[in-house]
């Protein structure tokens, strides 16, 4: 028993400091990936939006504005307009948990994908096209 609770406790450890961790991903990580989309907005995003795997999505974005609020699927969004292209954190309690890369096809259609945590080159990323009803 001893033997087990020696593995037991540091591994609990390891999972409680990396939560901690992952909710300051919004505050550093998270500022930090929209930050580099610097580009001013070429397009307004505000508005109600559907994708078939996550529901309704609202977008909020004021005019003149680069910045991005809304929720989609239980998920806070928090994200920027860069030209024609949107990025968005989708998080929860501050901890990131789905990044998205779109790009503006019209007033009625944003296309591009999605990954779990952060978007990367090497990481498999899942398709995501949002369409105003």
């Amino acid at each position: 028993m001893k033997k087990y609770l020696s593995v037991f406790w540091p591994a609990a450890v390891v999972l409680i400091l990396s939560a901690g961790l992952s909710a300051k991903d919004l505050n550093t990580k998270g500022k930090a990936w929209l930050d580099a989309h610097s580009e001013a907005a070429a397009v307004n995003v505000n508005g109600n939006w559907h994708e078939k795997d996550w529901g309704a999505v609202v977008l909020l974005q004021a005019e003149g504005s680069r910045d991005v609020t809304g929720d989609g699927d239980g998920w806070a969004i928090t994200g920027v307009v860069s030209g024609k292209q949107i990025f968005l954190l989708f998080s929860q309690k501050g901890g990131v948990a789905y990044t998205a890369e779109l790009t503006w096809e019209s007033d009625k259609s944003l296309n591009g994908s999605y990954a779990k945590g952060f978007m990367e080159e090497k990481k498999k990323n899942r398709p995501m096209h949002l369409i105003k009803p």
